[in-house]
């Protein structure tokens, strides 16, 4: 072969090469910056580089939208459904992480260049101004074409022949794939927020275990630099201010809330200036420092807010007062009032009191009454009664999951002194004997009946198995009635007996997962079962269940997130201990800790667990 022809096949070897691997980058897409024909799978590609995914899933779906919100990752917490909901808009969350204010002008200047606009809310954070103009280099960090200078040609080409190894790291991790987020997959799509179900079942409400779990993540090193780019910072804002009056697009500007180690990471004047130079150019909303500022559990780390916080602030922002949060929470800034409010906020910081926004509950757990206990479990009259007095004695007030919702989401006081009292399985003892004594002494309970159980007063189910008889629908209406009793869900058919299930293999006596279960069957199967329950309620008492009661205690983190999906606001375990409720954090009103009664337990002992 002569040295031109091996010249001209290697040159079409190497050609065929990279026009193959061309190929299959954009087939497989692994930025989203080619439409993802193969997968449509925007929650991936925006988790590689949400500055080129979102542009290009917003090139397909603009349509949908009309409204929009920018910033860094702090913007998240910032739900598309309840702007929507307070403004009648249709709002996408085109938050980027890592970026700094030049982008947040780009991205203003391309959709409302571009798209139909209605609405804008820039969300501003401290570390805006430590940052500006970073660069663009790494595929992951890449700006999209179309809303730089930069050539949409090199742009795409430089994708189509970026390292395969991305998309075989995407091929790979759609076969890992679940519903769950996981690494690969944070964003929801359709509304380009982070996909946070997994993070908000955690349990929040103990401040020391959470901090010893997160500690790491809100270690802040003081700042010896300061703020180095508030000029530009404040020059980038007062271009997406002229943008939006030059389009005729409302702008609403939020200072996002940070917790406190980041914000004395920097000096009072360094922050008075940043924020003073904000207050020049627009009217903002400032949640910089407030009560809240104080508490971890209201972060995910020290500079994201949960999204709880998130609707805090738009509840602030739009008036709803069905909202709690703490006193005082944002104010609008302007160039007149700033130096006002920067001197009273750094002469007297917010500094709240835990007992403000907090409040334990002690919460304890029954099963079956009778003159003749035969274990444990089964508790005698007399023995409830004086556990009963004794709690009325030293001052302990009921409360149900109605009062519990109410403190969260509302702020409304709890009693001084509360105790959640709650029954499970809905024993027909339940009825003829622990209602007449609770209402003896003022107090009340919430029982968890099994749904399959209901009224069943000899046998299980279909069965000649015998058992404990239950109460019926006509007995749980008058216990409703009389305001002492409560009835939720402790599951339809996921607490069962598998020794009377000869012909139900696949019976389940708690809410986990059947050994090779699949990811969709569960879900299906606990789906089902809460919609079954939900509609049984709705036509014995006609209103939703509000809480569960976890069979066994046995639950998953995605039994969690299933299960509140379904608009169950409460839940509880088995775990031994107190609970803290933190006003505005829904999370923990989940898998709520419970004290097991048994008729050894003294009034002595019952009073010991519930001292602080």
């Amino acid at each position: 072969m002569s040295g031109k022809k091996w010249l001209f096949m290697f040159a079409l070897t190497v050609f065929s090469v990279l026009l193959l691997c061309a190929g299959f980058s954009i087939l497989v897409d692994p930025f989203g910056v080619f439409g993802d024909p193969l997968f449509d799978w925007y929650s991936y590609n925006e988790t590689n580089n949400p500055r080129t995914a979102k542009l290009a899933y917003l090139e397909k779906h603009h349509g949908e939208y009309d409204s929009y919100v920018i910033g860094s990752s702090s913007a998240a917490s910032l739900d598309p459904n309840e702007l929507n909901a307070y403004t009648g808009a249709r709002f996408y969350n085109l938050f980027v992480y890592g970026c700094d204010t030049k982008d947040y002008c780009d991205f203003a200047s391309y959709i409302l260049g571009h798209y139909e606009v209605k609405n804008l809310i820039l969300n501003i954070g401290i570390n805006e101004a430590n940052t500006y103009d970073e660069g663009e280099d790494s595929y992951t960090g890449r700006m999209h074409a179309r809303a730089t200078d930069r050539s949409e040609l090199f742009f795409y080409l430089s994708y189509a022949l970026a390292n395969p190894r991305y998309a075989v790291e995407k091929l790979i991790s759609r076969a890992k794939d679940t519903d769950v987020p996981q690494v690969f997959d944070v964003f929801d799509a359709p509304t380009g927020t982070y996909d946070k179900r997994l993070r908000d079942v955690e349990q929040i409400g103990d401040l020391k275990r959470y901090e010893a779990a997160h500690g790491a993540d809100f270690a802040v090193s003081p700042e010896t630099a300061g703020l180095p780019y508030i000029e530009e910072c404040a020059a980038s804002v007062a271009m997406i201010r002229d943008l939006c009056r030059e389009k005729g697009v409302n702008l609403t500007v939020i200072a996002s809330p940070v917790y406190i180690a980041q914000w004395e990471a920097y000096d009072e004047g360094t922050l008075s200036a940043y924020k003073t130079a904000l207050a020049n150019e627009t009217d903002y909303y400032d949640f910089s420092l407030t009560p809240i500022s104080y508490d971890s559990r209201y972060f995910y780390d020290a500079t994201h807010f949960r999204n709880a916080v998130g609707s805090m602030i738009l509840a602030e922002i739009f008036g709803n007062d069905e909202v709690w949060r703490p006193e005082p929470f944002g104010t609008l800034v302007t160039a007149q009032n700033c130096a006002g409010y920067l001197d009273s906020l750094f002469q007297s910081p917010p500094v709240p009191e835990e007992s403000d926004h907090t409040a334990s509950l002690p919460v304890l757990m029954y099963h079956h009454f009778a003159e003749n206990p035969e274990n444990d479990m089964t508790i005698s009259p007399e023995v409830f009664r004086e556990q009963i007095k004794a709690l009325a004695d030293a001052g302990y007030r009921a409360v149900d999951t109605a009062d519990l919702i109410a403190y969260v989401r509302r702020g409304i006081e709890l009693p001084e002194k509360p105790v959640l009292i709650t029954m499970d399985d809905g024993y027909l003892s339940n009825y003829e004997i622990a209602w007449g004594i609770l209402e003896e002494y003022g107090m009340k309970a919430t029982i968890f009946p099994i749904g399959s159980t209901f009224g069943n007063r000899e046998f299980y189910k279909d069965t000649e198995y015998p058992i404990k008889p239950h109460f019926d629908f006509d007995e749980a209406r008058e216990m409703l009635a009389s305001g002492v009793i409560d009835i939720q869900s402790h599951t339809y058919d996921m607490h069962a007996w598998p020794p009377f299930e000869e012909d139900n293999p696949g019976a389940r006596s708690d809410m986990l997962p059947l050994d090779g279960e699949s990811e969709e069957a569960y879900a299906a199967a606990v789906r089902s079962d809460l919609e079954t329950y939900d509609a049984i309620r709705k036509r014995e008492f006609g209103e939703d269940f509000r809480a569960l009661a976890y069979p066994s205690g046995l639950f998953t983190d995605y039994t969690e997130i299933l299960v509140h999906g379904a608009g169950i606001e409460v839940t509880f375990s088995t775990e031994a201990g107190k609970n803290t409720l933190v006003k505005g954090l829904a999370q923990t009103l989940y898998a709520l800790r419970r004290y097991t009664v048994t008729n050894d337990t003294t009034p002595d002992e019952l009073l010991g667990w519930l001292e602080p």
